[in-house]
């Protein structure tokens, strides 16, 4: 048992794209049945891809977090908890648990069981979502006091969010052309049935189901002279402008978010090329022997580059401001997620808002909406847990991208009522 925790303490200490590299290749080797140069080729273009993807964001965020910083202190916010971003959770909060190894080991575990008991068809083979799921973990360590009750709490995240990757794949398969692809992120997939919510209602009223924003038909209706990429290029202008930023970086920010747009779906063209072998592989065997599909467990930063994910963040960003601002009982101030966490938590709504930027903007305000009271409900428990690890906080603290999963926060409650 030592022996693998440690090996697994050894793979969790790797760079992502090395862990999904061995991921992949060993699922293309032993699970999709691939010879050992395809299912190494396979492993190298999704970790590429990843690579490149991860590259991709850096520069995104590393252009529009300043901008949006400067908004923020113009606009005089004074909230006590501060959102101190997802590098935070990772360095002070899940990482650090003294427990975590052992997380990962009941992550793999479950996530065999549950696929040998037919109760998913997902393999996740990216191990940051596994630490995603840490998040139950440490908030019930926290309010309990108690490691076995913690990794319980775990295992329950890991179920719930298995499932729900189960029940988006097709329509995430079917919206991007991501055959045998899920997205078991704990707080991307988690925020699905918003989408499709939203969806629901504006299909029931007529003069809204009509409006069609979606970047194929905005390109359609302007002939083409409006682009995935142009929208980018006036959305980073008009943050510039906003954030006060002189002529030049302006134009600049405006060029590096239509970079984004124009390079990140070459990239995902890369992943789907790298993936699609394995995916047919592991269909293939998994029909023969067990009459069923297998899907492969990624991250939720392979949506977020799509034309319509990224219009739709950028959208919804400055109305995370004014939420911050006007919705009673907020207490968190936007910082460090900002520019972020408007795309990844709502990738998974637009598939079921049909790609419209319209239905996926009204989507986006319901999902910030509830990460802001989430964020708040639980900063209390978030800042404990960094103490409890050595690693305090200056302030109570939180981050958009992480701690806005609802599932966290639900299973701490619960385990709340029997302390």
């Amino acid at each position: 048992m030592d022996a693998l925790l440690g090996a697994m303490s050894w793979y969790a200490a790797l760079p992502a794209a090395v862990m999904v590299m061995i991921g992949i290749f060993l699922v293309g080797l032993l699970l999709a049945r691939l010879k050992v140069l395809d299912a190494l080729r396979s492993a190298i273009y999704v970790a590429a891809a990843i690579v490149g993807m991860n590259a991709m964001v850096g520069m995104f965020a590393g252009a529009a977090t300043p901008v949006l910083q400067l908004v923020v202190e113009s606009t005089g916010l004074k909230l006590d908890i501060i959102d101190l971003g997802v590098g935070s959770s990772y360095a002070s909060v899940l990482f650090p648990l003294s427990f975590y190894s052992i997380l990962l080991v009941v992550g793999l575990l479950v996530n065999v069981a549950m696929i040998l008991l037919k109760f998913t068809d997902t393999f996740d083979v990216d191990v940051f979502n596994y630490s995603v799921w840490a998040l139950a973990a440490s908030y019930v360590w926290v309010i309990t006091g108690s490691i076995p009750l913690a990794i319980l709490a775990y295992a329950i995240n890991e179920v719930i969010v298995l499932k729900f990757a189960d029940l988006t794949a097709p329509a995430i398969e079917k919206a991007y052309g991501l055959d045998g692809v899920s997205i078991p992120h704990g707080n991307a997939v988690i925020f699905a049935p918003v989408g499709m919510f939203v969806n629901w209602v504006i299909e029931k009223i007529p003069a809204l189901a009509k409006i069609d924003w979606s970047p194929e038909k905005i390109e359609e209706r302007f002939g083409g002279m409006v682009s995935p990429s142009t929208i980018g290029f006036v959305m980073g202008i008009v943050l510039g402008a906003a954030g006060g930023k002189d002529f030049g970086q302006t134009l600049l920010l405006g060029i590096t978010i239509a970079a984004f747009m124009i390079v990140f779906p070459r990239v995902e063209n890369i992943l789907v090329e790298g993936i699609t072998p394995v995916a047919d592989g592991m269909r293939e065997i998994c029909t023969k022997k067990f009459n069923r599909d297998l899907h492969i467990g990624l991250d939720a930063a392979i949506l977020i580059g799509m034309p319509d994910v990224m219009a739709t963040g950028i959208l919804v960003t400055p109305f995370i401001l004014l939420l911050a601002f006007i919705l009673p009982g907020n207490r968190v101030m936007p910082m460090a997620d900002l520019a972020i966490a408007a795309p990844f938590l709502i990738s998974c709504c637009m598939p079921y808002c049909k790609k419209n930027i319209f239905r996926g903007l009204i989507a986006g305000i319901i999902v910030m909406i509830i990460t802001l009271y989430v964020c708040t409900a639980t900063a209390d428990w978030y800042t404990a847990c960094a103490a409890m690890n050595g690693l305090p906080f200056e302030s109570t603290s939180t981050t958009l991208g992480i701690c806005s999963s609802w599932v966290a926060w639900g299973i701490a409650k619960v385990f709340a009522l029997f302390v």
